[in-house]
Parts: C-alpha cells; structure tokens; sequence
C-alpha cells in the first residue's frame, strides 16, 4: 500500500487499552500522532464529543506534518452493525441504537467506519501480530469485558447479524451475578477486568486492581486464587467450546490487564481437560498491545475508504521481513 495514504485508526477503549486511544496510521502500518483520552461513561452525548475531538486533533496534526487522512475507523466494543455503521447496544457504554458512523462522518466531514473491537484487535493480531503465520486463529479479550473474535481461512466470522464472537455474554452460571448485559452468570462476571475487582472486594472486603486480586492469587492469597481460578475456569470453558465449532489453531489473548505468563499457566492444561476430540491450539499472547484495537480500525477504513487490502499487504510484508529467504 502507498505509505502516503494516511487514516485515523481509533479504539474507544476500555477492552485493549484503558482509555480510549486513536492515532494517524499510514499504508505501511506506521503510527504518526497519536493522542489518549479518558473514555466517558456517564453519557452517550459525552462520549461522541470526545470521539470528535480527539479525531479533529489528530486529522489537524496530520495536516501540518504530511498528507491529510481521508478516512477514520473506530473499534467498538458491543453489538455493531459495520454495514450501516450503527451501534445497537454497548453494555459497558452508554451507547445504544446510536447511529454513531454517520454522526462521526457529518461532524468530521470524513468518511467514518465502524468495526466491533475484538474483530479489530483480531485483524490486527491476524496482519502484524502473534497470529501472522496462521489462517485460523481466536482472539479473546479481558478487559473491563469479555470479548472474541474468529478469523477463518483469513476472515472474520462475523455471523448472520455480525455479533459472532460474543463468548462474554455466554451464560454458565445462570443463577450467578447479574451482567452488563442483563442476563445472570456470563463469564464476562468471572473473568473480565471489573467482575474480578467486584468478586475479591466481596470476598476481601478489600477493593484493588484485577493485576493486584492476580499478583495475589499467584501468591497463594486464598480469596484472590479462588475468583482467579474460577475467571480461568470460565475462560477455558467458552474458549474449549469456540474451539469445538470453528477448529482455530491458535488462541490469542489480549486486554488491559497484563496478565503475567506464570497467571495464565494454568489455561492449558485446563483446556487439556476440556477438549478431547479436536486438535488443541496453541495459546499465546497478543503482541500488538494496546494499538491491536486501533490498527485494525485503521485496516477498516483503507479498505473500506477504497484504498487497498492493508490486511494482506501487511500480512505479506511482515511475513517476508521475518523469512527474508
């Protein structure tokens, strides 16, 4: 792709990054201005504000250091129509039945493109990241929910009404704690970011950070390695499922948390244990970050703007700097 062919890539935050996280991204996949702002959950008005300023400053600082973007994609978390760029609920947002594309484009004066979050991190990971030498893969994101996405023979599964991949709100406890989303005992209420910080404060009466509740489960704090055990538990439950129906050969995880390898040890063989008659994947963790979310924002909108396939373009060059034979 022609490198002077520049998009504002955006990540409202709050699944890959804690913040909502936008940044100029030129056809190579290179990051130019980049700016970081609080993600706003008191309102849906307060949030589309933000949304528009940090794309105004980043479209003005592209301006006056080289070519002007032409397109913005923004990754969102929730129930996604990319097609007609409306959100139609975000649990862990205040947006619902919001056609927030068409309001970023009239605002901007830009085209404007939306894509779900996990499917963002997932193309990013796919292109330039941990899952650059596979086909098949499954990203799962831990942040303050519980997300996923499938790539498929180098596609997103997307579904029959795009919200595939919403392993979070997959009910396995249905008398347990109420979810964002309304139903009782999702995984996203064992083993996302704020159910983890909510279950040891219960247990603890002590209210910390997730990284702590995990530092001190792996530390042998019995309360903490308890809600840890039971957010892995539920983890490898609907990753040994997904992995049953789309046969990935390679689990991705990514979040906020920054969950240190010796934490997540456990997830093979608890996923051992769970699956039996397929292959078992491999699992690694993502390597882009918090600017998976973002660069693949920014893929959406280069292909969707007209201008290339940046998903393979950058699949290809990065696997041809890794195998300069």
């Amino acid at each position: 792709m022609d490198s002077n062919h520049r998009v504002i890539g955006i990540d409202i935050g709050g699944t890959f990054g804690r913040a909502m996280r936008g940044a100029v991204v030129d056809g190579s996949a290179a990051l130019a201005e980049r700016k970081d702002f609080f993600t706003p959950r008191t309102s849906q008005e307060e949030l589309i504000e933000s949304l528009v300023t940090m794309a105004s400053r980043l479209a003005e600082g592209a301006r006056r250091d080289g070519p002007p973007v032409t397109a913005l994609g923004v990754a969102v978390p929730g129930l996604v129509d990319e097609g007609s760029g409306v959100v139609h609920r975000s649990p862990n947002l205040k947006l619902e039945e919001v056609a927030l594309g068409q309001t970023l484009q009239d605002r901007l004066r830009l085209p404007a493109f939306l894509v779900h979050d996990a499917s963002a991190g997932a193309l990013a990971e796919y292109a330039l990241g941990a899952g650059c030498s596979v086909s098949d893969l499954l990203l799962v994101v831990m942040g303050v929910g519980v997300g996923s996405a499938v790539i498929s023979g180098g596609r997103v599964l997307r579904g029959a009404h795009g919200t595939a991949g919403e392993i979070g709100h997959i009910c396995i406890d249905p008398g347990g704690m109420v979810c964002g989303c309304g139903g009782r005992g999702c995984v996203e209420t064992f083993a996302s970011e704020t159910a983890i910080v909510r279950r040891y404060a219960i247990a603890a009466k002590q209210a910390i950070l997730a990284e702590e509740v995990i530092a001190k489960a792996t530390a042998g704090d019995p309360a903490a390695a308890r809600i840890w055990s039971d957010a892995l538990g539920a983890l490898a439950t609907v990753i040994a499922t997904a992995v049953a129906l789309v046969d990935c050969e390679l689990v991705v995880l990514a979040g906020t948390m920054g969950i240190p390898s010796v934490a997540l040890a456990p997830l093979g063989d608890l996923l051992a244990q769970r699956i039996n008659l397929v292959q078992l994947p491999r699992v690694t963790v993502g390597a882009l970050g918090a600017d998976s979310a973002l660069l693949g924002a920014a893929a959406v909108a280069f292909e969707r703007g007209g201008m290339g396939h940046p998903v393979s373009e950058w699949r290809s060059s990065r696997r041809s700097a890794a195998d300069p034979a």
